[in-house]
């Protein structure tokens, strides 16, 4: 007996098969019973069935972000200055004073999202400039792609940084012309501050998923991968798990190294269920492109400058075969041609022991044709992020070579290898993490500025709607979501426009009008007054 059945809707979905011309979906307790002219549905009409007319709007699949980081978006709605908008160094400064007067209780001052390069002055912050409007009390800003962070010298001495301090492998303190720390850390060296910020409860850590949960409604998503878990949130998260508060698909990925320790966390145990599952465990290789902190095998323009590879390679082996043992896939992160060849002889070695685990890159960035070669051979996947290119283009154009920039998140070439690739956010390294805007810049290439980078590199708008669907349920090993069949669980999201059906310079446009997980509304846009 069915308790939902919506009708006169365009249905689309992505997965092999699907055939177009259908207008009602039927829906019982929380999976898909029928797919279906609505006509053909009559006998399913029960006193208590819920009938919704869509009035022509389209219903697909939820989207489902393979890569973003749940909690940390949440944060900049909670507990963590937003200083994404910052246009200028001294715009950055009057956002940290100001927030300092408004709590002047806050024992540290935490925030993130500023991007040098978009600055005219293209200077990065020290902790002389934090020091002009803080010194009272500790400051710490992260950068927009969070591996690299600037302190003040109050943050500096309470954490004993000094010039003799010693340095993790795979990180660096920076330093002034008189050999002092200028307050500038990247890669493992921020674990030389992060411990001395008081940690966030569970409870506060609930708080940011849920305020991160609303946003991702907005924009239809249903399903979401949090890809650098430490052991207290992966408590939260199986908390509200068991409190069924999580109210979308997670996958959680726990992070095995944490900054700054040779010290890996516990291996995880693996677990599944409808809303929550742990099957792959994170590293990361390299740092990002925007920082300059990707690790090349030539150097970034202009400079001397490669990267940081922060992996040691005996011990990631042996932690990636100590995950595997107890049926756990592994994710890199890796975006430079170097941490890519580095990860990928890992993942080949690892290959031939597990061939059926997971072994998926996060990034992709830069890769060779040699080394898509072995991905497709040995059946490495990759979750990207087109929404790079938008966002974060202009960062290209400064620091790559013209052949690095022609190939740089090269999602067609990839796909023509036939490799499994979903796309994804990686927010809140981004502000807009809108699946729409992300599929608008994998066709486009163009960054906001209007600038096109690599434009052989486009691919169509389908191929953009299975990678944030059925190709990223299949990549997070959640075959039971990310399309519209039968007895699929009942997530759907009802648009205003048809994205397949439109100008790609309209995509943004397209508005969610309702969001389903399970079945049941759980968001849905105000009509305007």
């Amino acid at each position: 007996m069915s308790t939902l059945i919506i009708h006169n809707t365009h249905i689309l979905s992505f997965h092999e098969g699907f055939k177009k011309g259908s207008d009602a979906i039927a829906v019982h307790d929380n999976r898909i019973k029928a797919i279906g002219r609505f006509e053909e549905f009559q006998t399913l009409i029960q006193p208590n069935t819920q009938i919704i007319n869509a009035g022509g709007k389209t219903l697909m699949p939820g989207f489902n972000d393979s890569h973003i980081h749940i909690w940390k978006v949440g944060n900049l709605k909670t507990f963590m200055l937003d200083v994404r908008a910052a246009k200028s160094l001294d715009e950055m400064l009057s956002m940290l004073e100001e927030y300092s007067k408004l709590y002047p209780d806050v024992a540290w001052i935490t925030a993130r999202g500023f991007n040098e390069a978009g600055w005219k002055e293209g200077k990065m912050p020290t902790r002389e400039d934090l020091d002009k409007v803080i010194k009272d009390k500790p400051v710490y800003v992260i950068r927009t792609c969070a591996h690299i962070a600037v302190a003040n010298t109050k943050a500096l001495d309470l954490c004993h940084i000094s010039a003799s301090t010693k340095v993790p492998a795979g990180g660096e303190m920076l330093t002034n012309g008189n050999g002092q720390p200028n307050g500038i850390f990247t890669e493992t060296a921020l674990g030389l501050i992060t411990p001395h910020i008081p940690a966030y409860t569970k409870a506060e850590l609930k708080q940011m998923v849920k305020a991160a949960r609303d946003e991702m409604y907005s924009y239809g998503i249903t399903a979401a991968t949090d890809p650098a878990v430490d052991p207290l949130l992966l408590e939260a998260y199986y908390e509200m798990q068991h409190a069924n508060e999580l109210g979308f698909r997670l996958n959680a990925m726990p992070i095995i190294l944490p900054d700054g320790s040779d010290q890996p966390y516990p291996i995880p145990e693996k677990y599944s269920s409808d809303f929550l599952n742990v099957n792959t465990v994170k590293f990361f290789s390299d740092g990002g492109l925007s920082g300059k902190t990707s690790a090349l095998k030539r150097h970034y323009k202009n400079s001397n400058e490669q990267g940081v590879l922060r992996l040691k390679k005996e011990q990631y082996l042996q932690l990636s075969k100590s995950a595997m043992e107890k049926g756990l896939g592994i994710a890199t992160h890796a975006i430079g041609d170097a941490a890519i060849e580095f990860v990928i002889d890992i993942f080949k070695e690892l290959h031939e022991f597990f061939p059926d685990h997971t072994k998926r890159i996060e990034h992709l960035g830069l890769p060779e044709e040699k080394n898509l070669i072995d991905m497709a051979e040995h059946h490495i996947a990759a979750s990207m992020q087109s929404i790079f290119i938008s966002e974060l283009g202009k960062n290209f154009i400064k620091y790559l070579d013209e052949d690095y920039l022609n190939h740089c998140y090269p999602i067609k070439t990839i796909l023509a290898h036939g490799i499994l690739t979903a796309l994804s956010s990686d927010a809140p390294v981004v502000r807009d993490f809108n699946p729409l805007k992300g599929a608008e810049a994998a066709i486009t290439r163009k960054n906001n500025e209007g600038e096109i980078i690599a434009a052989n590199e486009s691919i169509s708008i389908e191929e953009a709607m299975r990678a944030y669907t059925i190709n990223a349920a299949k990549i997070g090993n959640t075959p039971q979501i990310g399309s519209i069949k039968e007895g699929q669980l009942a997530d759907f999201i009802l648009l205003d426009k048809d994205p397949t059906s439109i100008a790609t310079e309209s995509l943004t446009t397209i508005k969610v009008e309702e969001t389903f997980v399970d079945g049941k509304s759980v968001w849905r846009r105000e009509p305007k007054s």
